[in-house]
């Protein structure tokens, strides 16, 4: 069961948390879903093309993305892989300086916590944070895993290593307290359309989904929740980039209705909401 009575400060209506991905993937690999992958005919040789086009993020989009944030005057929370943080380390600085929330997102995009034994996976998370401790100064305590994938071990793991919230999970809208061994996780649910699973339909569709989900959860009895995704490859190009600031702007003029907030803060909210009501937690 979700937190009884859940609502958000002030009696906000909708919580919209922004998550910005800042991806790369390792030497050798590349997105599956990149614009000429699926036409490759070259199996066992390096997709080059695939592997330049999934680097945009990390040299161009995430700086189009803080700009559309900063004019917006919005906070948002962004997902870094550390690879990314040791090859790109002033746009991983940037995000911080800029007030954002970064969260650990695995050391790359094909290391996925399910496909890794229980060594393997603890390594991969100490990585990841230690290297994005080491740019910006501050201890991650979100974590993304690629595709949301994580395993059995995962949210033990974030516990025993002091994180407050994952964002692997898709059972229910509102977030929820799982019960670990080494204490409480607040489980976060993640997108069910971003630019990168809405791509095919185009930027405008990616901006009507959301604006139309906008207004059904403004409508809608109930607290509500709006997680809205971009990937900093895909989402930070201008035509995509353009959709996403009509919503961001859209987001703004729904007022004190809507709470724009980061995903550490909504976890801290639902950590001192759930303290009052016994009962109301669930395992992983």
């Amino acid at each position: 069961m979700d937190p009884p009575e859940l609502t958000w400060p002030g009696g906000r209506k909708v919580a919209v948390m922004i998550t910005a991905a800042v991806e790369l993937w390792s030497e050798g690999h590349w997105p599956s879903y990149a614009p000429m992958a699926a036409a490759w005919p070259l199996p066992g040789v390096p997709d080059s093309h695939s592997a330049s086009w999934s680097e945009y993020g990390a040299t161009t989009g995430v700086w189009r993305l803080l700009d559309l944030l900063d004019r917006r005057g919005v906070t948002a929370t962004f997902g870094v892989n550390g690879l990314v943080a040791e090859r790109f380390p002033d746009a991983v600085r940037a995000v911080a300086d800029a007030g954002h929330e970064v969260a650990a997102h695995s050391y790359a995009q094909d290391v996925v916590p399910a496909c890794l034994d229980a060594d393997e996976e603890r390594a991969n998370l100490v990585r990841s944070v230690d290297v994005l401790h080491g740019v910006t100064g501050h201890r991650p305590t979100g974590w993304l895993s690629p595709r949301a994938t994580a395993s059995p071990r995962t949210a033990d793991l974030l516990a025993e290593h002091g994180f407050t919230w994952s964002g692997d999970h898709n059972d229910r809208e509102l977030p929820h307290v799982l019960r670990t061994a080494h204490g409480p996780l607040v489980a976060i649910m993640h997108s069910d359309f971003s630019d990168v699973r809405g791509a095919a339909a185009g930027p405008r569709t990616y901006r009507d989904v959301h604006l139309d989900l906008l207004e059904h959860l403004l409508d809608a009895p109930g607290t509500g929740i709006l997680n809205l995704t971009v990937h900093a490859h895909v989402g930070g190009r201008p035509a995509q980039a353009a959709m996403f600031d009509r919503i961001l702007a859209s987001i703004r003029l729904a007022g004190d209705d809507v709470w724009v907030t980061t995903h550490q803060r909504v976890a801290e909210h639902v950590l001192a909401t759930t303290r009052h009501h016994e009962g109301n937690t669930t395992s992983p």
